[in-house]
């Protein structure tokens, strides 16, 4: 394998995998993002969950959108990947979401939930 296949592979395990560092956001909507988030909650209301897993992870639109928007979108990974019954990007994808946005709170019928709620809260918890 060359150097470049390497370089690629390793960008996408990166995207995939998510980054440490916040996105960099104008905290401006714009209608792309806006769109991109609307496609993502039809995929999601279409059960697929692996779609919109990698969507997020791979969509600079979605990593960069201003902060609702982002926020969702992250949201959304994580419940896919709990849907997918990947409790292991579940809790990263939660504690990628709570590290760029340590004040977010899951709605009181979402944090209910049997598959991700307690895994958002250990990651609240920082277990």
């Amino acid at each position: 394998m060359t150097i470049y296949p390497r370089l690629t592979m390793l960008a996408l395990l990166l995207a995939l995998n998510g980054c440490a560092h916040p996105p960099a956001t104008t905290g401006v909507e714009t209608s792309e993002q806006r769109q991109a988030l609307a496609q993502l909650r039809r995929d999601y209301d279409a059960g697929e969950y692996a779609t919109v897993a990698r969507t997020v992870g791979l969509s600079v639109t979605l990593q960069t959108a201003a902060p609702a928007i982002n926020k969702e979108a992250l949201k959304l990974q994580a419940f896919s990947y709990c849907l997918l019954k990947d409790t292991q990007r579940c809790r990263r994808s939660f504690d990628r979401l709570l590290q760029i946005y340590p004040d977010f709170e899951l709605e009181p019928a979402e944090s209910q939930h049997p598959m991700w709620g307690p895994i958002f809260q250990q990651a609240q918890a920082h277990e």
